[in-house]
């Protein structure tokens, strides 16, 4: 099993390292997850995520760029006629990931969520903000378990490709909304 998310969240990490822009990877709580203790419940360990230090965190990557706080969050899918809104009976987006940058952004700091199409040879990259998330499990999320890729190509941000190594150019996107 190949490990897009974490691949494509590299490519964010190369997209970012320039000295336009200061940044820092915000640890996924699954990640540190062998430094918190666990409590035995029935034979099983279990997470006492309440007396962590870590909590949820809103997104992959957070950026500061010509003073304004950007939360960046990677998400990536290998299904090249939609986006699905759900694997399994979870969302690919959590509530969350969309609540916590919608508060950052009510103190000024932008947010986005980025949406890789893993198809071979020939990914692309969207950019949504909060609130289109919170629109598409609101309205499209009703009716459907996966948005078109249409929808992105007609409402979305596309962030170009850059080579040599992969990586994404990010700053179009952040100067349209700074």
């Amino acid at each position: 099993m190949q490990k897009t998310g974490k691949e494509f969240e590299k490519e964010i990490r190369y997209s970012l390292n320039n000295d336009d822009m200061w940044w820092m990877r915000l640890q996924d709580t699954s990640d540190i997850s062998r430094y918190i203790k666990h409590e035995k419940k029935s034979g099983k360990s279990v997470y006492n995520w309440d007396k962590s230090l870590a909590g949820k965190q809103p997104a992959d990557f957070m950026a500061v760029y010509r003073s304004r706080p950007i939360l960046i969050e990677c998400k990536t899918t290998r299904n090249l006629t939609s986006f699905p809104l759900y694997n399994g009976s979870s969302r690919s987006i959590p509530k969350h990931q969309i609540t916590l940058p919608s508060m950052a952004q009510k103190h000024g700091a932008l947010a986005f969520i980025l949406i890789r199409r893993d198809e071979y040879r020939n990914k692309r990259v969207f950019a949504i903000t909060t609130e289109q998330a919170d629109y598409l499990y609101k309205v499209k999320g009703k009716t459907r378990k996966s948005v078109p890729w249409k929808w992105f190509e007609k409402n979305a941000f596309e962030v170009k490709r850059l080579k040599n190594p992969l990586r994404w150019d990010v700053k179009p996107l952040f100067e349209e909304y700074v």
